[in-house]
C-alpha cells in the first residue's frame, strides 16, 4: 500500500514512528515493518531492533510534545547517545574476541609443539642395517619421485552404480609404498645402479583445506605427520639395504599450517613437511647409506650433470611457463622439472640443452583419485615413476610403477 512507503521529505525516524503508530491501520506486523526499514538502510536488522528504536523515538516524541521541544533535536540526541553506546559495546566485544583468539591460538601452538617434541623424544629406535652397498660405477643414477601420499585420509569413493572407484586409508597408503619398493628392488636387480634420489614432492599428509575433508580425515595433522614420519623412516631404512639413498622433501599445500585463521599462502614456511623430514633425519642419522636433505619449497639438485628442480606444483599455473621462467628468475639452468599436486602423469619436452632434453614431468599420486580429483576431472590410477639419469645425457629411461589395489582390475 502507498501509505507504507516513505515520503520524500520524511526522515528515517519519522518514517519508523509513522509505521509504528499506524501499525494496526496499515495492517502491518513488526516483521513487515522490519523489512520496510531494512530496505531503507540496506541492512539486515532484526524486528526487535526496530521495535526498540520505535519505543525510544516514541518516548522522545512524547517528551517533545510535553515540553514543547523540537522533536528532531531530541531524536538526534537520542541517536547520538545510542551510537556512542553501540561503539563502546563493539569495542568491548572486539577486545574480548581478540583476547580469546590470542589465548586459543597460543594454546594451540603450544599443544602442537608439545606433541611434536614428545613424539621426537619418544620415537622408537630403528635398527640400522649394517650393509655395505657397492659403489655406483655405472655413471647412472635413479630418480624416484613420490607424490601426494595424503597420509591420514580415510575414504571410499563410489561411482555412478555404487561401484568402488577408490578406497584409501593409512594402511592402504603403507601397502602402496611397499608395492613401490618391491618394484624398485626388482628393477634394480637387473640394472644394478644402486644409487637412488627419492624426491617426496609434497602432500605427505592430507591436512584440512576444505570442510568436505573432515569426514575423510582419520588422523589429525600432528598425529598423521608423526605416524607418516615413523613409517617413512622404516621404508627408507629398508630401501637402504639395496641402494644408497638421497632423500629430498618439498613443501606441499596440504601440510601447510594455517595459523591464526590464515588463508592459503599466509604462512608458507610453517609446514608439517619440515617436521616430518626432521623426524626422519633423527631416526636415520646413523644410517650411512641414507642422506636426508633439508626440506624446502623448491629443491634444486645437480644429478650427474642434469639440473633437477623439484616442486609440489600448487604454485605453478602452467609447468611449461614455470620451466621457462625459473631459470631467468634464479639464474640457474633447469633440465628436468618434477611436480606433483594434480594426481596424474604428464611429460612434456620444451627444448634442448646439448644432448639433454629440457622437460617437465608431472608425476602420478600415491592416493589416486579423490573427491577433488573428480571435481576438476583430473583422474588417474595411483602409482609412481622411476627415472634413470645417465651422466651428462639426462634422462635415459622411465619405468612406471603401478600400485596394485583390489579396486583396480
Amino acid at each position: 500500500m502507498h501509505e507504507t512507503l516513505r515520503k520524500s521529505d520524511e526522515s528515517l525516524e519519522h518514517y519508523l514512528l509513522r509505521l509504528g503508530d499506524n501499525k494496526e491501520e496499515y495492517e502491518l506486523s513488526w516483521y513487515e515493518i522490519r523489512d520496510l526499514m531494512n530496505s531503507q538502510v540496506e541492512e539486515e536488522y532484526s524486528e526487535s531492533k526496530w521495535r526498540k528504536d520505535y519505543t525510544l523515538i516514541k518516548k522522545g516524541y512524547e517528551l517533545c510534545l510535553k515540553d514543547k521541544i523540537n522533536s528532531d533535536e531530541i531524536i538526534q540526541k537520542i541517536n547520538d547517545k545510542s551510537l556512542e553506546l553501540q561503539k563502546e559495546r563493539i569495542k568491548l566485544q572486539s577486545e574480548k574476541l581478540e583476547y580469546s583468539k590470542m589465548l586459543r591460538e597460543s594454546a594451540r601452538s603450544e599443544l602442537i609443539e608439545e606433541k611434536i617434541l614428545k613424539a621426537i623424544e619418544n620415537r622408537p629406535s630403528i635398527n640400522v642395517p649394517l650393509i655395505y652397498v657397492k659403489p655406483n660405477n655405472r655413471k647412472k643414477d635413479y630418480i624416484l619421485p613420490i607424490a601426494d601420499i595424503h597420509y591420514g585420509a580415510d575414504f571410499t569413493l563410489y561411482g555412478w552404480q555404487d561401484e568402488i572407484l577408490n578406497k584409501y586409508n593409512p594402511e592402504i597408503a603403507q601397502k602402496s609404498m611397499w608395492d613401490i619398493l618391491e618394484q624398485y628392488i626388482s628393477i634394480n636387480e637387473n640394472d644394478k645402479i644402486n644409487h637412488v634420489h627419492v624426491f617426496n614432492l609434497g602432500d605427505s599428509i592430507d591436512g584440512i583445506l576444505r570442510m568436505s575433508q573432515l569426514q575423510w580425515i582419520k588422523l589429525g595433522n600432528v598425529d598423521a605427520a608423526i605416524e607418516f614420519a615413523e613409517f617413512m623412516s622404516v621404508w627408507l631404512n629398508e630401501l637402504s639395504k639395496y641402494s644408497v639413498v638421497d632423500y629430498y622433501t618439498v613443501m606441499g599445500n596440504h601440510a601447510e599450517l594455517r595459523l591464526l585463521n590464515g588463508k592459503r599462502g599466509d604462512f608458507p614456511e610453517e609446514n608439517m613437511e619440515k617436521i616430518i623430514a626432521h623426524i626422519i633425519y633423527c631416526n636415520l642419522k646413523n644410517n650411512k647409506n641414507v642422506t636426508i636433505h633439508k626440506c624446502k619449497n623448491h629443491v634444486y639438485q645437480n644429478i650427474l650433470g642434469t639440473n633437477v628442480l623439484a616442486v609440489h606444483g600448487h604454485e605453478e599455473k602452467k609447468l611449461v611457463e614455470s620451466l621457462l621462467e625459473y631459470p631467468m628468475i634464479y639464474n640457474h639452468p633447469v633440465d628436468l622439472m618434477l611436480a606433483g599436486h594434480l594426481h596424474h602423469e604428464d611429460i612434456k619436452t620444451i627444448g634442448m640443452n646439448g644432448i639433454k632434453n629440457i622437460e617437465y614431468i608431472q608425476t602420478p599420486s600415491i592416493i589416486g583419485i579423490d573427491d577433488f580429483s573428480l571435481k576438476i576431472k583430473k583422474t588417474a590410477n595411483p602409482g609412481a615413476i622411476l627415472l634413470t639419469i645417465q651422466e651428462n645425457y639426462g634422462r635415459s629411461s622411465i619405468h612406471s610403477l603401478k600400485i596394485k589395489r583390489g579396486v583396480y582390475k
